[in-house]
């Protein structure tokens, strides 16, 4: 995603990037790659690609587009920006739980559902958008969305501590690519930054 937050905000604002934010996003970019091969590469050389990883890059490259944009959005209450997100993506849903209804497929959740869905609501939608948005109102796009890469990091810190998966040399070398990267990029960014 920071690639694709890269180029928008380049099309959008031209926007550049230095040297130091360019190296460092290879840098973590390779971190996460070494997660998603897990330490192989026959993983990556057999990696299938299916529908469902288009629709996901169909997203990624939305919202690189929606995360360079949010520098010309209305200085609204932060508020009202996520009621607007939130009403557009129930409004968007609705067609798809209509043809749900219709097939007679819709899955009503039970309690330990609702839990989940409560959860999704107040951390992954509500706050971490707004946090988001305030980061790039703070750092800018570019340096807001490099810290995307930090993901897969704490996909496998909570597989190893709470799914007792096995930690592995690949993950150690992953997550030093990424930090690395990251605080090379975001040593970039605040050189830029000043300049400007």
């Amino acid at each position: 995603m920071p690639l694709f937050v890269f180029a928008a905000s380049f099309i959008l604002f031209s926007s550049r990037i230095g040297v130091e934010q360019a190296v460092g996003f290879v840098f973590s970019f390779i971190g996460v790659i070494i997660i998603a091969m897990r330490g192989d590469l026959a993983n990556l050389i057999e990696l299938d690609v299916n529908v469902g990883d288009a629709l996901m890059l169909v997203a990624i490259i939305a919202y690189g587009i929606y995360t360079a944009a949010l520098r010309s959005k209305p200085q609204v209450h932060w508020t009202s920006l996520i009621f607007t997100l939130c009403l557009g993506a129930t409004l968007a849903s609705l067609p798809l739980l209509a043809v749900e209804a219709v097939q007679d497929e819709t899955m009503l959740p039970d309690m330990r559902g609702w839990a989940i869905i409560g959860y999704i609501v107040i951390f992954p939608s509500l706050l971490a958008q707004v946090f988001y948005i305030r980061a790039v109102e703070l750092i800018g796009a570019n340096r807001a969305g490099l810290f995307i890469n930090l993901l897969p990091v704490w996909g496998t810190l909570l597989a190893v501590t709470i799914l007792r998966e096995a930690f592995h040399f690949y993950h150690a070398a992953a997550l030093i690519m990424i930090l690395a990267g990251i605080s090379l990029a975001e040593y970039g960014g605040r050189k830029l930054s000043k300049r400007a």
